[in-house]
């Protein structure tokens, strides 16, 4: 997954705000990135390249506020906050009109 190991120190100590908001300057300017994690902590950021998306999939990464709520639902699913609305079988053979 990695592509090399040539990494660098980009800033020697950065502190997050109080939203967890790093600011990382030029070399992270727009662009889109998957962020890793591993068990020590550590935090990869891995440009994505939306050229290589499906194109039914690429306008969710070019709409922040889509993208936003969710990873917002990914995140309330990882601590239990979910809710059973039950089954939505009833309307699997419903016609969609464009």
């Amino acid at each position: 997954m990695i592509a090399n190991q040539n990494f660098y120190v980009l800033k020697e100590a950065i502190l997050t705000n109080e939203q967890g908001n790093l600011t990382l300057g030029e070399t992270a300017k727009a662009k889109v990135y998957r962020v890793l994690t591993n068990d020590a902590g550590q935090i990869l950021l891995d440009p994505i390249d939306l050229e290589n998306i499906p194109e039914n999939q690429r306008w969710l990464w070019q709409n922040p506020e889509a993208l936003a709520m969710v990873l917002q639902g990914i995140q309330e699913a990882a601590r239990g906050e979910v809710h059973d609305l039950g089954s939505f079988a009833q309307y699997a053979d419903l016609e969609i009109d464009d």
